[in-house]
């Protein structure tokens, strides 16, 4: 193990999380996990290929430190997947601004755009010149805003909240930031901007809502966990050299640029 290219994957024990976890692993990383998921995240991470789970809560500095010093194993990183992330729902809607109130606001930055810094700012020293990799997963809702009231139609249509979407392209931005800093080094950071996937936070979303959001993708169906996972293992690999500081929609073709 100790040639293996190493990752950290945070969130890792969600549904995009695990199959990101399944791809590294399989192509050779040595792949440590940070998530909060307990025992059976431990569980299901380990059943995905990760060497390694860490209980912690990324939007803790402490915790995050701690993560990175278990994943690098005292050598360097090589790839670090920010997979993190939450959308709160209102009865598998999208809450509306006057129903977010500040702590559930200030919760989902947390989750969603401030622990990704703090992994981004902790990991950065101990990336590999040349060789490392940076992903944060976004969303297209960094580019759409979320929807208005039921009954309007100002597409597309989603069912995330204000919150959700202002933290996501917060992170978009992150990225861009990140890979013009860290290029010098020959570091890259990316971002992969999933459409409606039929898992995890998806779980959530209404029956009536989640069909009409698909009815809206011209590839007629939601994304899976894979589909997100392979735009992340591309961006990761050796293949990505030249890519940096760029967004790549997983969306079926929801919202083309």
């Amino acid at each position: 193990m100790g040639d293996a290219r190493r990752a950290l994957v945070t969130g890792g024990a969600g549904g995009i999380g695990r199959m990101i976890v399944k791809r590294l692993a399989a192509s050779g990383y040595h792949v440590s996990v940070v998530d909060i998921a307990g025992a059976e995240g431990e569980k299901l991470t380990a059943e995905s290929g990760a060497v390694r789970y860490t209980q912690g809560d990324v939007t803790d500095p402490k915790a995050v430190r701690e993560a990175i010093e278990d994943a690098r194993e005292g050598r360097t990183l090589h790839a670090v997947v920010n997979c993190s992330g939450i959308s709160p729902k209102r009865d598998g809607r999208n809450p509306l601004l006057t129903e977010i109130d500040l702590a559930e606001w200030e919760r989902v930055m947390a989750v969603n755009l401030t622990a990704p810094f703090l992994v981004i700012q902790q990991a950065a020293p101990h990336l590999e010149d040349g060789v490392s990799s940076i992903v944060n997963i976004v969303s297209i809702m960094a580019k759409l805003g979320s929807a208005g009231p039921a009954g309007v139609a100002y597409g597309p249509f989603s069912p995330s909240g204000a919150h959700y979407s202002a933290s996501k392209a917060g992170l978009k931005n992150l990225t861009a930031s990140a890979a013009r800093e860290l290029a010098p080094r020959g570091i890259r950071c990316n971002a992969v901007a999933p459409g409606f996937v039929a898992t995890g936070m998806a779980a959530a979303t209404s029956g009536k809502l989640e069909a009409t959001t698909v009815a809206q993708v011209p590839l007629g169906r939601a994304a899976t966990a894979d589909d997100v996972a392979a735009a992340v293992w591309f961006l990761v690999s050796d293949e990505a050299q030249y890519i940096t500081g760029e967004t790549i929609d997983v969306d079926g073709g929801w919202c083309p640029d």
